[in-house]
């Protein structure tokens, strides 16, 4: 017994030492990230409820795939194939803007390399060598769509473009959309292993954002900004592409998509009267008009 206590104690004592000297040295770490204050990727803990209820007066609708939420309570305004895979074109830089925010400021200034500068259609028209704050790159695609932003955000947010797309399927996973794979930053069409997601995804991830970040909501809320010239990059003047911004009462944002192979898609984000619907549409040949019916639709479901 006396050999096990001695035994036991010696090697107590080489724990702590080990201990110690390893800490001395900078190699164990019992601090927790968040008592850091670093970023950490969250678990979402809100999902649309009932989605195949039934409801009555719907409109016909020729999207392929549509949700209205209330985002406040989770009820399901508007339900049309809301877990059907489909191409969602721009709508993946809604994950761009959330990766970059969990690991940037908004402050943090982005160099322009040539390969993001050469990115087609949508774009700033951004300049290799040009520096440009994280903020500014994020109005850039909130209002135009920019796939030279994207492209200059995920060269440079963490440790280069695939692990940025990485990151970006981590998150998916994380917040519980289970039917959402990103190929790129853009949404842009690819020759194989296109982005997909479901609208039930995309108002999982817009809540997210927008709750955790909301300064992309007074971003997308603009109808034109306008980035004078500094010493870092030329002027830059943008007006809003979001459809029924400035057309339907309560729009505050949020973001527009278009491929050949995804159609016209849209999330549209609107207050009013004390309520918030997030409304998702893919696959629509006319997303303005259809958006404003499912709106109006969605609001009498409200009793406004």
């Amino acid at each position: 017994m006396k050999k096990l206590t001695v035994l036991a104690t010696l090697l107590a004592i080489s724990l702590v030492s080990l201990f110690v000297s390893a800490s001395a040295k900078g190699s164990v770490n019992l601090i927790s990230p968040l008592g850091r204050e670093e970023k950490v990727l969250g678990v979402n803990q809100w999902f649309p409820r009932n989605t195949d209820v039934a409801l009555t007066n719907v409109p016909t609708l020729n999207a392929e795939s549509a949700l209205f939420v209330d985002t406040k309570t989770g009820q399901v305004l508007f339900s049309k194939n809301p877990h059907q895979k489909l191409p969602i074109a721009s709508l993946v830089k809604v994950m761009t803007a959330l990766i970059a925010l969990e690991h940037k400021s908004m402050d943090d200034e982005f160099l322009v390399s040539r390969h993001a500068a050469e990115a087609e259609p949508d774009k700033m028209l951004l300049i290799a060598g040009e520096k440009l704050t994280l903020r500014e790159l994020l109005d850039g695609i909130f209002l135009i769509s920019a796939n030279d932003a994207a492209e200059v955000i995920a060269e440079g947010t963490t440790g280069g473009r695939d692990e940025f797309i990485k990151l970006m399927n981590d998150k998916a996973k994380q917040l519980g959309m289970k039917e959402t794979y990103f190929a790129n930053p853009t949404g842009l069409d690819e020759d194989s292993n296109n982005s997909y997601s479901t609208v039930y995804d995309l108002a999982i991830l817009t809540r997210y954002l927008i709750r955790r970040y909301p300064e992309v909501v007074d971003i997308s809320s603009q109808h034109h900004i306008y980035l004078p010239k500094t010493l870092d990059h030329q002027d830059y003047d943008m007006y809003s592409g979001i459809n029924l911004l400035t057309t339907y009462p309560g729009v505050v944002g949020f973001k527009t998509g278009y491929t050949p192979e995804a159609g016209l898609t849209l999330i549209t984000l609107v207050r009013k009267d004390g309520h918030e619907v997030i409304g998702v549409l893919l696959g629509s040949g006319d997303r303005r008009d259809e958006a404003r019916e499912i709106l109006d639709y969605s609001f009498k479901q409200l009793g406004l």
